[in-house]
């Protein structure tokens, strides 16, 4: 029962009719009170320390966050890494590849050049010479026995007898 409750009863309900001693009931409110307040007060300190631990499990830990962003950097830094790479070796790749076509150009260009030189220097050459043209015979290999065979020199003689 609480204290407010014993202090409606009436005062006849308290007391025995027969005269017998009875209990007394003190009324300690301070007491009581003191014990209520201290009560509150721990489970306020616990709710307290729970939400503190709650709160420490929940904030971030520097070293776990470094160690966490460390790994998740690690393949962003490889494909970074890579990426570099790649482009390098096709930079150098088409540095040679240019170089050699410049190259080429400029053995066309020369070849070009000394061709030019050559038909200018003919050319030349022609516009000195005179115009006469000097044939020469071919010498075919299958003519030549025939032409080193002696051939018998064509007689006179038939057209005098007719005579």
């Amino acid at each position: 029962m609480s204290q407010q409750s014993e202090e409606r009863l009436p005062e006849s309900a308290s007391t025995e009719p027969a005269g017998a001693p009875s209990a007394r009931i003190l009324h300690l409110k301070g007491r009581q009170y003191d014990l209520q307040k201290a009560i509150q007060q721990r489970a306020q300190e616990s709710v307290e320390r729970e939400a503190a631990l709650d709160h420490e499990e929940r904030r971030p830990k520097p070293l776990k966050w470094t160690v966490a962003l460390a790994i998740a950097a690690i393949p962003i830094v490889l494909t970074l890494f890579a990426v570099d790479s790649f482009l390098t070796v096709f930079h150098k790749y088409l540095g040679t590849v240019s170089e050699q076509i410049e190259q080429q150009q400029a053995y066309e260009a020369a070849e070009a050049a000394a061709a030019a030189a050559a038909a200018e220097e003919e050319a030349a050459n022609q516009a000195r010479s005179p115009d006469v043209v000097m044939l020469q015979p071919m010498n075919i290999p299958e003519q030549q026995p025939k032409a080193a065979a002696p051939q018998p020199p064509p007689t006179e003689s038939a057209p005098n007898t007719k005579k």
